[in-house]
């Protein structure tokens, strides 16, 4: 599996594998290329869609849990399984949405490439 690398004159760079990275372009929007920019100009509706994904994963979380079918939290085998290998999206999230935020602050681009 690949890395990818985010880049950005305002912070510093930022590194995950190629399908977190994947999950994340989805989320805003953009193909999961090689390489790719979200201009300053598309950065505040990239945020907006990025900061609505985690949203809708806690929701769907915490409807989950209403309706009784298995979440990250419940106690068994499965769930503990589940708990040890899951990363929300707003924790894998973090990195790029600060970079996007100081990005956006200094009107520079954020590039990605693998």
């Amino acid at each position: 599996m690949s890395l990818v690398r985010f880049s950005s004159k305002a912070a510093a760079e930022v590194f995950m594998l190629e399908d977190h990275a994947a999950r994340l372009l989805q989320a805003i929007g953009k193909e999961a290329e090689p390489r790719g920019v979200i201009t300053a100009v598309q950065i505040p509706d990239a945020l907006a869609r990025l900061r609505g994904a985690i949203r809708a994963e806690q929701q769907a979380e915490v409807e989950a849990a209403a309706r009784g079918l298995p979440t990250v939290d419940e106690d068994n085998d499965e769930a503990r399984e589940r708990r040890a290998n899951h990363v929300s999206l707003d924790r894998r999230a973090f990195p790029l949405i600060d970079m996007l935020e100081k990005s956006a602050a200094k009107g520079v681009d954020v590039l990605w490439g693998v």
